[in-house]
């Protein structure tokens, strides 16, 4: 879907979510090239900037809520045409952070796409939030109960940092590029807007350096508890493994053609094999509810 909007130094044309024909339309109407538009079609198509002959392609990854991929909290590719008379942009998915932009922010093509990656950075630094919200939701559900289904909450916020942390430094990436490319940065403003946009994109990776260590401490925290838990297990069911093994040895004893002690006193013999069973159950109760006062 194509929307045109008239600036006053250039043109500005979004497509978001396109079909054939817009992309037919991009080629014989805007004349981009075919590999170009191939490329905007690949959903991991990583930061780049590549400089053609009329126009130059941005390419930069924001983040989204992606219900089509394993990882809810995913990244998309957002591609940036850039000519002497307007920029395009292209999403395969709908970008809502482009209508955030005012429209004193886009008084030129360089600062219209400075705003972009400007406001690039804050999603990925709002998203970290609500990511470090969840983990600390998860963490409080975990310490009652360590489930399967929150382990793997874990698991898939910490895929998003990986993919949060790409993307992160792919921005940065085409900011250098961008800063160094003769003519983008003409006024101060442009340069403060610059610095600006390299700050959020440098508070994003320690934000997500930051939490994904924590995260990490987390899952190790829990991961130690999960093998004492296994391991007090695994004692338990010794203890009583022993303790069942010795009346079967005794009933063993006494299941054999030899002459045994108490074997013409059938009574007593019962008697001494229920006392024993009744003494090494005792024994192992008590020392049930003396480990877990200690705990």
């Amino acid at each position: 879907m194509f929307v045109t909007e008239k600036l006053k130094t250039f043109s500005w044309i979004n497509v978001g979510n396109p079909d054939h024909d817009d992309f037919e339309r991009l080629q014989s109407e805007y004349k981009i090239d075919e590999d170009n538009i191939i490329d905007i079609l690949d959903p991991d198509e990583q930061p780049r900037l590549e400089i053609e002959d009329d126009y130059k392609v941005i390419i930069v990854r924001f983040p989204i809520i992606n219900h089509e991929n394993d990882t809810l909290w995913h990244t998309e590719p957002l591609s940036i045409i850039y000519s002497p008379n307007r920029v395009i942009t292209i999403c395969r998915k709908r970008c809502d952070l482009l209508d955030k932009i005012k429209k004193d922010e886009k008084t030129s093509r360089e600062d219209f796409v400075l705003n972009i990656l400007f406001y690039i950075a804050e999603s990925y630094l709002r998203f970290l939030k609500e990511l470090n919200k969840r983990v600390l939701a998860t963490k409080k559900v975990l310490q009652q109960s360590v489930s399967k289904y929150d382990l793997m909450a874990l698991l898939e916020v910490e895929n998003s940092y990986t993919l949060y942390m790409s993307g992160i430094k792919g921005n940065v990436s085409v900011l250098d590029k961008l800063e160094k490319m003769r003519g983008f940065i003409k006024t101060d403003d442009a340069q403060e807007l610059s610095e600006d946009v390299r700050i959020e994109l440098g508070q994003a990776i320690e934000v997500v350096t930051s939490y994904s260590k924590m995260l990490k401490s987390i899952k190790e925290t829990f991961e130690s508890i999960i093998n004492m838990e296994s391991n007090r297990y695994i004692n338990r069911l010794t203890m009583w493994n022993i303790i069942l093994v010795i009346p079967t040895v005794i009933v063993g004893f006494y299941g054999m053609n030899v002459s045994l002690p108490f074997a013409e006193y059938s009574f007593t013999a019962i008697g001494i094999f229920v006392v024993i069973i009744l003494l090494l159950v005792g024994f192992a109760c008590f020392s049930w509810i003396k480990s877990k006062k200690l705990r």
